[in-house]
């Protein structure tokens, strides 16, 4: 039986452990007891393709740990799929499953980001809030999207434009349910990982140019726990300082993201989340290049980690893109009063946050994702 990383996020009252490990799920019944879980009623949110894989094996480790009545809810397994209607979808499952206010579930997120984020929105507001578990299948989802408790959906073209802050009681990452993950949706999350290197820790950086990238993209379950638990670290040490995103220090988390959502709205979600964040990346390392706040090397670094991660620097050939791109980064949530705010690298692990960014270099940078 493998021993158990565990990460806390101490929020007070809101604290909660991340649990990983190869084979949790078989475990789950045990390690929600463990952390004083008493609930005997679950609604389990999933995805089709997920559920194929993971669904018995929950309810089984759930059954034995006693509970009495175990609910399933497929949403869609893709981005386009996080949306309003999936989202009533789902409330509207759970009011109909369990309609007695003494019956509250304990809602498990089994899947990756979309499950996460949809169904951590749902348990938010569910009777004003009902406790929720993340179960991330996915590198990115186990990684980043799993902790923090940031929840949303997509809404009028927005990304994430609807959601709440709502942290899980419980993280459980099976670093098992990777073996199943598609070769594309592993480098996808790869390049979160990349990202906390970039910006929040040289180290891990260093380490990932060293071989530890081969090994994540090989499943070497060793180089998972070690890499996974120390992202989850750096997500937590930067939540417990700005929970609620209102100091600007969980901007960092955002690096490559203001640019990257753009281009992956504007595709249409024709690239992963992933995919389009390397872009972003790529892209917001051009921006500190032209202000002079990063050197060639960073660039050369950052872009030779992504092509061994078999992850793109750009989107090429669609300039057609560049007024959808303009019209969603005007829509994003983190500006304020027309001003844009970009998270920009200085060296490898270190950062600064930029605002009222000169549009011109910034319709630059948008170009150059998708030259």
């Amino acid at each position: 039986m493998s021993s158990i990383s565990r990460v806390a996020v101490e929020l007070g009252a809101r604290r909660y452990e991340v649990l990983i490990a190869p084979g949790l799920i078989s475990r789950l019944g045990e390690l929600l007891r463990g952390q004083g879980l008493k609930q005997t009623n679950a609604f389990v949110i999933t995805n089709a393709e997920v559920a194929t894989h993971y669904f018995n094996a929950v309810e089984a480790a759930l059954t034995t740990a006693g509970f009495q009545c175990v609910v399933r809810h497929d949403i869609p397994s893709t981005e386009e799929g996080k949306n309003w209607e999936e989202f009533s979808s789902a409330c509207a499952a759970m009011l109909e499953a369990f309609p007695d206010a003494g019956a509250t579930p304990l809602v498990f997120l089994l899947g990756g980001g979309v499950v996460g984020d949809l169904g951590g929105f749902a348990a938010a507001v569910f009777r004003r809030g009902v406790p929720f578990v993340q179960v991330p299948t996915t590198l990115l989802a186990a990684v980043d999207s799993s902790v923090g408790g940031k929840v949303a959906v997509n809404f009028g073209g927005v990304k994430n434009i609807m959601g709440a802050f709502s942290q899980p009681s419980l993280v459980v990452c099976d670093l098992s349910t990777l073996q199943t993950l598609s070769s594309r949706e592993l480098r996808s999350g790869t390049a979160e990982i990349i990202k906390y290197g970039a910006v929040c820790s040289a180290s891990l950086f260093e380490q990932l140019e060293r071989g530890d990238l081969e090994k994540l993209l090989a499943r070497d379950g060793a180089s998972l726990v070690d890499v996974v638990a120390q992202c989850v670290a750096l997500k937590a040490r930067v939540v417990e300082q700005d929970e609620f995103d209102k100091k600007g220090i969980r901007n960092v988390l955002n690096f490559g993201h203001t640019i990257g959502h753009a281009l992956e709205l504007s595709a249409d979600y024709a690239l992963t989340h992933g995919e389009a964040i390397s872009i972003g990346m790529v892209a917001a390392t051009g921006i500190a290049q032209e202000l002079r706040m990063v050197d060639d090397s960073f660039t050369e670094r950052l872009q030779s980690l992504f092509a061994r991660a078999g992850l793109p620097i750009r989107y090429s050939g669609h300039a057609e893109l560049f007024e959808r791109m303009k019209r969603a980064l005007q829509l994003d949530k983190k500006f304020r009063d027309g001003c844009n705010v970009f998270v920009l690298p200085t060296a490898i692990g270190a950062w600064e946050q930029r605002e009222n960014i000169d549009w011109a270099l910034v319709d630059d940078a948008i170009r150059s994702a998708i030259a």
